[in-house]
């Protein structure tokens, strides 16, 4: 969807699966590693070396806003992974296979929460990439999401030969009404994009809950 190259599709293996310390330290010191690696090499697309110069060139229109804003939630997603093994690693080497796992990355709780609550409505399991959660569902809506938060997101999504996408983008019409929603709704992150996903199962074409759901081709 929208020719954006979506990064590995693995998620990092959950760490209590690891029974001891050093295991433990050697799935961290790589799955960090390809992490830094990953998000390094998206922005070096856009010469920059961080996601606000990145933003920042999106926003004086030095760079086309899409697939860039995409590129700038994907590199925000993997270190908010990336915060999420670390937290995780720390986790289980205080309390063991007893540790309660933090809750940093809004896609694992999205993963978790989809996997729960839409089993009798997917396709297919939940594919967490590096930085996107691929979705399909039996009424053949496919969705193709980068949430960091409710004000940073961006979901792209197409039925049949229609292809449309919601985001904060800065700069466009979609972009500020989405933002202006999102930066005053009430509810936790999940709850707002289930609203989003009820909306869409419900109709695809229509627009989804308190957004405009721009076509894929409308700067």
């Amino acid at each position: 969807m929208d020719g954006i190259t979506k990064l590995d599709q693995t998620a990092p293996v959950a760490l209590d699966e690891v029974m001891d310390e050093d295991a433990l330290q050697t799935l961290f010191a790589k799955t960090s590693y390809q992490l830094r690696e990953s998000r390094k090499s998206l922005l070096q697309r856009y010469e920059v070396d961080s996601e606000e110069a990145l933003l920042e060139r999106i926003v004086g229109g030095a760079i086309d806003t899409h697939p860039a804003y995409e590129h700038y939630l994907s590199a925000r997603i993997i270190e908010q992974t990336r915060d999420q093994v670390r937290a995780e690693l720390a986790a289980h080497i205080a309390a063991g296979a007893q540790a309660e796992l933090p809750a940093l990355s809004a896609h694992l709780n999205f993963k978790n929460q989809l996997e729960s609550l839409y089993a009798a409505r997917l396709a297919e399991p939940v594919r967490m990439a590096q930085d996107a959660l691929l979705l399909s569902f039996d009424n053949g809506l496919l969705l193709e999401v980068r949430y960091f938060s409710r004000q940073e997101h961006s979901i792209i999504w197409c039925w049949g030969e229609a292809e449309r996408r919601l985001d904060t983008a800065p700069g466009t019409p979609a972009g500020a009404a989405a933002a202006a929603v999102a930066a005053t709704a009430d509810g936790d992150p999940w709850q707002h994009f289930a609203a989003v996903l009820e909306s869409l199962l419900a109709d695809p074409l229509a627009d989804p809950l308190a957004y405009i759901a721009a076509p894929l081709n409308a700067a």
